[in-house]
């Protein structure tokens, strides 16, 4: 693949070994470009915590893992795309539109939104309803 962008939940299989960890480490190691929004540095951190706060991780392994990812993120494979003042009004739309029937989330529309200005990329998440939502938006998927 050319470019991917990668919400949190695969973000975390990548580095955290999980089920679904190696379908994820396929994606990203064959794909030239890879795009987060700048939202998944805060989702990530938040989810190695809680990782260490429930005992599943070391305070140790927690900052390893942490290390890496900024290393990686300063190799220029990866690319954050920042949130601006467009990206919050197209999320709140998102929510109007379909948060009654389908209960999507603020942080998920937030990503989904990032998602759509990074044309021809492919949206992987390990969240299945996000992946869903993400196709009826016009992402095209490739499943976990």
């Amino acid at each position: 693949m050319a470019s991917v962008f990668v919400d949190t939940s695969a973000l975390v299989k990548y580095y955290y070994p999980e089920n679904g960890s190696e379908r994820v480490e396929s994606i990203i190691l064959e794909t030239e470009r890879i795009y987060l929004c700048r939202l998944a540095t805060t989702e990530f951190a938040s989810a190695l915590i809680k990782k260490m706060r429930v005992g599943t991780l070391t305070v140790e392994s927690q900052v390893l893992i942490w290390n890496t990812f900024l290393d990686d993120l300063h190799t220029g494979q990866m690319e954050l795309i920042p949130l601006d003042e467009r990206h919050y009004f197209k999320a709140a739309e998102i929510i109007r539109g379909y948060g009654a029937e389908e209960g999507i989330r603020t942080l998920d529309s937030l990503q989904l939104i990032a998602a759509l200005d990074v044309h021809d990329s492919v949206f992987i998440s390990a969240d299945k309803f996000l992946s869903s939502f993400a196709v009826k938006i016009g992402l095209k998927v490739e499943p976990i």
